[in-house]
């Protein structure tokens, strides 16, 4: 019996082998493309839901054929055949669907590494800036042959900071802290993670007006605990719960956990705020949308056009 199941064991193997071997044929090289290769690209697999965004905004969505999980925007994406997650990616899925690349955050050593082992290209890009976002952006739309249309993508994210800039730059900069994650429904504050400096969180604080309420530089986002907080005490707090439905509360639900901090500044003048769009955690072409949402929670003395 156990030699039998080592044959079988045995066999799988070697199926598989093959099957690695005929794909590397297929791909013929691996590792990232050439300038030779720009623009013709027909299927395109994305391991993020960043990147996913940015090619459907790029205009090329017809050409992706598989995504994340995780990889819900926009509704078209949702169609698309899943390969795993941007952390765990199904090799056997990418490999199916016979990529001409794969696009993937640039982090990824291990994926790249198992990519280029499996002889598929890959093109890496950054998320983790707004410069990074912008080049993304850029890159992606000169290999992919949509120059123009991310050259309006980028005029338009320009202009909305130009004019959040315009509006906000003789106000006073209010103390800002933004939850990136917490315990929720205890009644309580519990397992507060905040966006700490040099984060992306923290130069969109800035470039919305406001002043990081977190300004020690050693951890990028630090967990609080409830004394931490009171001891910063953020003029304006902002809690990103994009998965708000799925915990089964609302957000009244969300801000009654903070009604025990009551020696917050932000508590106690009611400038606590749920934000649970999908596109405040995704740093993609829509960061500017959420970059509106700030400047607007952070100033709301200023008139605000409302189209802005």
């Amino acid at each position: 019996m156990k030699k039998n199941i080592s044959i079988l064991m045995l066999i799988a193997g070697v199926i598989l082998l093959a099957i690695v071997f005929l794909y590397r044929r297929g791909i013929q090289s691996n590792g990232e493309p050439g300038r030779s290769e720009i623009g013709h690209y027909e299927r395109i697999i994305s391991l993020s839901p960043n990147i996913t965004e940015t090619l459907f905004a790029l205009g090329i969505g017809d050409r992706v054929v598989g995504v994340t999980r995780f990889c819900n925007y926009p509704a078209e994406a949702r169609e698309l055949p899943k390969v795993g997650g941007y952390l765990d990616p199904n090799y056997e899925a990418i490999m199916r669907l016979k990529p001409d690349v794969v696009v993937l955050i640039d982090d990824f050593q291990q994926i790249k590494s198992f990519l280029s082992q499996l002889g598929i290209k890959f093109l890496g890009v950054k998320n983790k800036t707004v410069s990074d976002i912008r080049s993304s952006i850029e890159y992606l739309g000169t290999t992919f042959g949509a120059q123009s249309r991310a050259a309006e993508i980028l005029h338009e994210i320009d202009e909305q900071i130009r004019t959040i800039h315009q509006r906000t730059s003789s106000s006073r900069r209010p103390k800002v802290m933004i939850v990136i994650e917490r315990t929720m429904g205890t009644g309580a504050i519990e397992g507060v993670y905040v966006a700490g400096k040099n984060t992306y969180f923290d130069e969109l604080i800035h470039m919305a007006g406001g002043a990081n309420a977190y300004q020690d530089e050693k951890i990028a986002y630090p967990i609080l605990t409830a004394e931490g907080i009171i001891h910063l005490n953020p003029e304006v707090i902002i809690d990103l719960i994009p998965q708000l439905k799925q915990t089964g509360l609302d957000s009244l639900d969300a801000i009654r956990d903070w009604a025990s901090l009551t020696q917050v500044d932000a508590v106690k003048n009611h400038r606590v705020y749920i934000i649970t769009q999908d596109y405040a955690v995704i740093p993609g072409p829509r960061f500017a949308l959420f970059l509106v949402d700030l400047a607007k929670i952070i100033h709301p003395e200023i008139h605000w056009i409302q189209d802005e």
